[in-house]
C-alpha cells in the first residue's frame, strides 16, 4: 500500500497544481444604467447608445461608470489646463 501512495503522490499534486481553476478577471464597461425603482447602478454596457435603449422604457437613466479606467471616458477636471 505504501509503495501505491509514493506512486500516486506526483500525479495528485501535479492534479491539484494545474487543475485549480483562475479566478475570472470582472468585465468594467464605461457605462452605467442608474436609478429605476432600487436605485441601483447597473453598469453592464459598452456604450451610451446601448444604455439609452435599455432606459428608453422609463428604467432609470445612463451615466458613466466612475470605476472604468479608459481614455476614451476621460474626466473633464484637465479640460480647461494649458499644455505649455
Amino acid at each position: 500500500m505504501r509503495q501505491f501512495l509514493i506512486v500516486l503522490a506526483p500525479f495528485l499534486t501535479a492534479a491539484y497544481i494545474f487543475g485549480e481553476p483562475t479566478q475570472a478577471a470582472a468585465e468594467t464597461y464605461p457605462v452605467c444604467l442608474a436609478g429605476g425603482t432600487t436605485d441601483a447602478r447597473l453598469c453592464d454596457y459598452a456604450t451610451i447608445a446601448q444604455c439609452q435603449a435599455t432606459a428608453s422604457g422609463g428604467l432609470g437613466y445612463c451615466v458613466t461608470n466612475p470605476e472604468y479606467s479608459s481614455n476614451a471616458y476621460a474626466s473633464y477636471r484637465a479640460a480647461g489646463k494649458r499644455i505649455h
